[in-house]
């Protein structure tokens, strides 16, 4: 995740998170963000001249800093199930962390797949910004696969493009159920991924 400077823009931009994080993005209000983040509804229009501008922004903020390190190269870093492993959750657990230093110590519980719903129904055009992460992270699992494939871990006739896409919605859909029917804690979907990529790597 990039580390970005906590200027007024960016100030902004993480107390509005957090209160759409914490409240569900139509229960913030600019008052809401006034309160906050201390700053005058006038210094928030300045950079914001709406609330859906806002969300928008925060949607890109999230984008940029939630896309793989381009140094990485799955290819020839991925030559077992283990060493697949190791790299997805140090990655994983890497952009978590960052994620949390970027909020703070402010970090509340939230549910992440009910905000982005929100959010769509507030701005249809963000669609595009969440298929887009979610393309991104099809294509860093296959070249997971790929790695696989190259180094001979990977049963002959599987297709790494099919495999990526298969584990990418069975991880998602996981996760779905964890944040609608359980009150879990980070660590837990750690866990709940580990879980998931184990019995991917047994089926296939």
């Amino acid at each position: 995740m990039t580390k970005m400077p906590l200027d007024t823009r960016t100030n902004i931009l993480k107390v509005a998170l957090l209160l759409f994080l914490e409240k569900g993005y139509k229960n913030v209000s600019y008052q809401d963000l006034v309160k906050k983040s201390g700053l005058s509804k006038g210094a928030i229009y300045h950079y914001f001249a709406s609330k859906e501008e806002l969300l928008v922004a925060v949607f890109d903020m999230f984008s940029e800093s939630s896309k793989q390190p381009l140094a990485i190269d799955p290819e020839n870093l991925v030559k077992d199930y283990e060493s697949f492993r190791k790299l997805y959750f140090d990655i994983k657990i890497g952009q978590l962390n960052e994620f949390k230093t970027f909020l703070g110590a402010e970090i509340v519980a939230f549910n992440w797949v009910l905000f982005c719903l929100e959010a769509i129904e507030a701005n249809a055009q963000l669609r595009i910004t969440i298929g887009e992460l979610s393309k991104q992270e099809i294509k860093f699992l296959e070249k997971c696969f790929l790695g696989l494939e190259k180094h001979g871990s990977l049963p002959k006739g599987k297709d790494p493009a099919l495999l990526a896409e298969c584990l990418y919605y069975m991880l998602e859909g996981a996760g779905l159920v964890m944040f609608l029917l359980e009150n879990k804690m980070d660590e837990d979907f750690i866990k709940m991924y580990d879980k998931t990529l184990t019995d991917f790597f047994k089926i296939i």
